[in-house]
């Protein structure tokens, strides 16, 4: 994938250099391309959940601070 997307080169002389047609190596460079979408997408969903439950712990320390200070005001 470096090869073909590298500056200065086509697809259409890397895929010549490689003897595949250009047609594929453009697939496989899409196909390449998604993936990474994907993990990128995968990683930052990762990160959201582990920031929700973060914060559900959080909420909940709130919930019985606020409820311990009730109940000592009283």
């Amino acid at each position: 994938m470096k090869l073909a997307t590298a500056p200065g080169r086509s697809v259409q002389s890397v895929a010549s250099e490689l003897d595949v047609p250009a047609w594929k190596l453009r697939n496989w460079i899409k196909e390449h391309e998604q993936k990474l979408e994907r993990s990128s997408e995968i990683d930052e969903h990762i990160k959201m959940q582990r920031r929700i439950k973060e914060l559900e712990e959080e909420v909940e320390i709130l919930k019985k601070a606020a409820a311990y200070f009730a109940k000592a005001s009283q």
